[in-house]
């Protein structure tokens, strides 16, 4: 299958699922699929189609959802693929316990710390985690 072919599917995909789950509006999903054909032509490598969905990611913050779906240059454990889920979650117990929120943090900023890791450390994390669809279909096709 053509590369911008496959693309373009995975993008009306992703904009399917922000409508469905009412994250975005009709409109917006159109505006968003509107700048992304109109810039798929130029788009021949996986560093281009980064650099495109940042672009748009400015004016269009559902797109860091878009690009964390398509894990760009990272592994299924690493850590950057569940970057807005650690924020969130940090956020989520700081109000609770400003103590445990930093020292999640900081265990998830440690060089070589990937997902499992974190699970395993932080169990409600990873109960949080099985709330984003997705993220809980990642977590399955981790387990050993």
């Amino acid at each position: 299958m053509e590369p911008s072919l496959e693309l373009n599917q995975l993008i009306a995909l992703f904009l399917a699922e922000v409508i469905r789950t009412r994250r975005t509006s009709l409109r917006r999903a159109a505006e968003i699929s509107h700048l992304v054909v109109s810039r798929l032509p130029q788009i021949n490598s996986e560093d281009q189609m980064l650099l495109m969905l940042t672009d748009i990611e400015k004016e269009f913050e559902e797109v860091s959802a878009l690009k964390q779906v398509l894990h760009f240059g990272y592994g299924p454990s690493d850590i950057k693929v569940y970057e807005r889920e650690i924020k969130e979650y940090a956020s989520k117990i700081f109000i609770k316990d400003i103590h445990t929120s930093n020292t999640f943090l900081q265990d998830a900023a440690q060089p070589g710390m990937n997902i499992q890791q974190l699970c395993l450390k932080y169990p409600d994390f990873c109960q949080y985690l099985l709330s984003f669809p997705e993220k809980a279909q990642a977590l399955a096709e981790l387990q050993p």
